[in-house]
């Protein structure tokens, strides 16, 4: 194979495109594309980074192609690169836009005879986030020619451009790159940076610096569209400060700027909070996945948002809420949503002072709500328990009184038929308990009596009794076949006496007081 003679070298840190630029206009005098049609060399598949084209082109250079491949930006899927092992999606690049410092450019055709042969386009230049040229600490320009060849980013192909730049550079104000570039070109030279940035993919990292950094910087009123690559710099450095502290510090910032503005309703907004960052996560259109970022939004958003059970959030349903209004809970799980403020406001969950706002705009901690309900749905009404228990409503307000019923709602001022109603858990356990007391037998002994009959008999409460029968301080208890409940309990009154004459160490005062 001939090699074309003499060898223009390939400068590290160039790309593949700008160095078969140099060689076209070196050993034709003409542009790019002629020059790799003559090697038989698609000038797509270079501009693409393939890598049998960039090996063909340092074959018939006489070049190694290890430092050319490790320059060369990749295609590696529909709108994905990579480079230097870092994958990313084209808007990590400048697109059709060719970037350049105008005092390098300057620097590479100083005393040089033939200019085109000498002037290089940098790999860097390349990325989106590269807006200072850390040399001469200037802002990098931009040119777009409008062409199919833009692609391309061939220097030796617009020169008015060029010598315009270097005029515009002169005037511009000097800066220090943004520490977001400064990863990045780290991150690219194989540098480690902070552990959870690095975990990221690197367009992932810029990305949601810059859109955080637009929002602390210039507000939510302002759209990512009319943002300029002088605001983007300048967002990128804001959002930078946050990023590097990790998620506790994005957290906190998203939350304090989303509880400070609300709606009308008094509720936080999270587009109107969000602006930018808000339109790109939710955007319909979002093809690439943002990284961490998401789900550190739909976390606070969570937190400080009401929101319906199984709404969708980001991608996910968010199967229960941490807030949301009495409205979708009810909805959600079954209930009245006037029912379920009432259980709501006598627990303390929500204020009174919240009993005028509609069940729609009044929030709850859906949680603490879940709890209510779950107990709520359980509710017997006490009056259906002596039924359920076969027990007077003497004793049912007994077994009230000593813990063994419990209610809905442990209140002082029960307000509401259902906070007042029997946690049908412990009517259950009670039965069960009741079922399990003594033997059945198919006619009462003559020394056991029913509950009713012992309290008459010994003149012992019914309080006292029932201590007794549920502290099993009775030897003997039987059960009358047939029967059901508290209906099918025998006791011995000879029995009670005789707990009342010698109370076990651990009687209550109420079997005590009897003893005097």
């Amino acid at each position: 194979m001939s090699i074309l003679f003499p060898k223009i070298a390939f400068h590290a840190g160039e790309t593949p495109m700008s160095w078969a630029s140099r060689q076209a206009a070196f050993h034709t005098g003409g542009r790019v594309v002629p020059f790799l049609n003559d090697l038989g060399i698609p000038v797509a598949d270079l501009a693409r980074g393939n890598r049998e084209a960039v090996e063909k082109l340092c074959a018939k250079a006489g070049e190694d192609p290890a430092e050319v491949v490790h320059d060369s930006i990749v295609a590696v899927g529909h709108r994905r690169f990579q480079l230097r092992g870092e994958e990313f999606s084209a808007e990590f690049t400048t697109g059709p836009v060719t970037r350049i410092c105008p005092l390098c450019i300057a620097e590479d055709v100083d005393g040089c005879e033939h200019p085109d042969e000498a002037m290089r386009h940098r790999v860097q230049w390349r990325l989106a986030t590269y807006r200072t040229c850390p040399k001469h600490r200037l802002p990098m320009s931009d040119i777009r020619v409008g062409k199919w060849s833009d692609m391309l980013h061939e220097l030796q192909a617009m020169p008015e451009a060029l010598a315009e730049q270097l005029e515009v550079a002169k005037a511009r104000a000097r800066r220090e790159p943004s520490p977001l570039q400064t990863y990045v070109v780290r991150r690219l030279g194989g540098e480690a940076g902070p552990a959870w940035l690095d975990k990221q993919k690197v367009d992932q990292v810029c990305r949601a610096g810059e859109m955080l950094g637009g929002l602390m910087h210039y507000g939510p009123a302002t759209k990512a569209a009319d943002m300029t690559e002088e605001m983007w710099d300048a967002a990128g450095r804001t959002g930078w400060s946050v990023l590097v502290e990790g998620p506790d510090a994005i957290r906190t910032v998203l939350a304090e700027t989303l509880t400070g503005c609300l709606r009308q309703n008094g509720h936080p907004s999270p587009r109107s909070a969000f602006g930018m960052l808000y339109g790109w996560l939710f955007s319909s259109r979002l093809t690439k996945h943002p990284g961490p970022i998401r789900d550190l939004i739909r976390d606070v958003i969570i937190e400080h948002v009401p929101l319906v059970p199984g709404q969708m959030l980001l991608g996910k349903a968010v199967e229960h809420p941490r807030l949301s209004s009495i409205t979708s809970i009810a909805k959600a799980e079954g209930l009245h949503s006037k029912t379920l403020a009432n259980v709501l406001r006598v627990a303390g969950v929500i204020g009174d002072g919240e009993e005028q706002k509609s069940a729609r705009n009044v929030v709850a901690d859906y949680t603490k709500a879940k709890v209510l309900i779950d107990r709520a749905k359980r509710a017997v009404p006490v009056t259906q328990v002596p039924d359920m228990l076969s027990a007077s409503r003497p004793i049912v307000a007994e077994l009230i009184s000593l813990g063994q019923l419990t209610r809905i709602q442990d209140h002082r001022h029960l307000q509401s038929k259902l906070g007042k109603s029997i946690d049908g858990r412990s009517v259950q356990r009670t039965l069960k308990f009741i079922e399990g007391v003594g033997p059945l037998v198919e006619e009462p002994p003559e020394t056991h009596v029913h509950l009713a009959k012992a309290a008459e008999k010994t003149r012992v409460t019914l309080r006292a009794i029932l201590e007794m029968l549920f502290g099993q301080f009775l030897p003997t208890v039987y059960r009358l076949q047939g029967c059901h409940g508290f209906g099918a309990v025998l006791v011995s009154p000879d029995e009670i006496m005789a707990c009342i004459a010698d109370p076990p160490l651990d009687a209550s005062n109420e079997i005590r007081f009897w003893m005097g």
